[in-house]
């Protein structure tokens, strides 16, 4: 039941902020030309992002793409705190949220945490997944 919880939240997560980068684009691509990266990178990014933020949500869904879903949910959110973090710490003169709604509107140090939250549940998820997958034993031959 938990672990249906912590998928649910992941999915409402990156269906929510996809869909407001979609929502919002104009904003989103302003935000996106100021951030700290090359301007090829940008430009992928900003068209990247969005679209893949709702693909991990619908690899979450299913049973079969999960195990996909939850490697990509991890790393992708991980990035995303590592880049807010390196914002606490002043590393970039300027640093743009290009979230999506309402997160774009919380604080670095909010959104940080909330970052940290949707990690640790990505993790615990994973273990959870990884804990439920059959034991693979090797055969040994006899003869």
């Amino acid at each position: 039941m938990f672990y249906e919880l912590i998928i649910g939240l992941m999915v409402l997560l990156f269906l929510y902020t996809g869909f407001s980068k979609i929502l919002d684009f104009k904003n989103f691509e302003v935000s996106m030309l100021f951030q700290h990266m090359p301007n090829w990178l940008t430009s992928i990014m900003t068209y990247s992002l969005p679209a893949s933020e709702i693909i991990v949500a619908v690899l979450l869904i299913s049973d079969k793409s999960r195990v996909a879903g939850l490697y990509a949910f991890f790393t992708m959110m991980t990035g995303f705190t590592l880049y807010i973090g390196a914002a606490l710490l002043h590393l970039f003169p300027k640093a743009p949220c290009a979230c999506g709604g309402i997160i774009k509107s919380l604080g670095w140090g909010s959104h940080f945490l909330l970052n940290l939250v949707f990690v640790a549940l990505g993790w615990i998820a994973l273990r959870h997944y990884r804990k439920q997958q059959p034991k693979r034993h090797s055969k040994t031959i006899t003869v």
